[in-house]
């Protein structure tokens, strides 16, 4: 029987308690998994990304003049190599507060390889995720267990962190489904109700459009004679 994910459990202890599970010997790992045991892993954590975004030499001036932390939805997803990207300006609900930022900076954030390597709007890359879950459904593995438990905390720290900076709207938590005390589904999951998630979808929306149609309208009005 598998334990139930526990939230006051943090990531770190959660590693720790895979390795020491790998040492024992008792059950093994996906050697293409191996690369979480180490010592200096941090779930993909990009903390220089995560401090870019809470920086507030980067937040829009109209924020700043308010007096108040921009707006933020944690988005997460699977990609199509099976890796998950946890994403403040790109994802599947494709919730994005640009005004609230610098026009380069969210561009950039937006973009995924407006850095090298990593776009810069990707707070945390889980290298293997779709792995690292078979191994705890199909393989039952007490160690990726322990893993896919960390990488779960990790997200919610994540989201904790994000909130002492920053107006989180909303974020995306990693939830399990159990059968018979064994894990049968590991997925992504807003955390704020699916009436409100549909609201700022929509809302997302009408701001893109109001601000096509302003373009627009520049456009128009433009006039390559007029020096002024």
């Amino acid at each position: 029987m598998t334990e139930p994910f526990d939230r006051s459990i943090s990531s770190s202890d959660y590693l720790a308690t895979a390795r020491d599970r790998h040492q024992d010997g008792t059950s093994r790992l996906n050697e293409d998994l191996a690369q979480m045991l180490e010592d200096d892993y941090a779930c993909g954590l990009n903390q220089e990304h995560v401090d870019v975004l809470i920086y507030p030499a980067n937040w829009s001036p109209l924020v700043r003049q308010e007096n108040r932390p921009p707006r933020v939805f944690l988005n997460a997803r699977i990609n199509q190599k099976g890796n998950a990207e946890i994403n403040w300006a790109r994802g599947d609900h494709d919730i994005l507060y640009d005004e609230d930022f610098l026009a380069r900076y969210a561009d950039a954030a937006q973009s995924a390889h407006s850095v090298p390597w990593r776009g810069i709007g990707e707070l945390m890359w889980w290298k293997g995720f779709e792995l690292l879950v078979s191994n705890v459904i199909i393989r039952r593995s007490p160690v990726a267990t322990a893993l896919l438990y960390a990488h779960a905390a990790s997200l919610n720290e994540l989201a904790s962190v994000l909130t002492q900076h920053l107006n989180l709207v909303g974020a995306t938590t990693l939830n399990f489904t159990y059968q018979d005390g064994e894990i049968t589904a590991a997925d992504f999951v807003p955390t704020i109700p699916s009436d409100r998630l549909r609201e700022m979808i929509q809302e997302r929306g009408r701001r893109k459009a109001a601000t096509l149609r302003e373009a627009v309208e520049r456009i128009a009005k433009f006039d390559p004679k007029d020096p002024g």
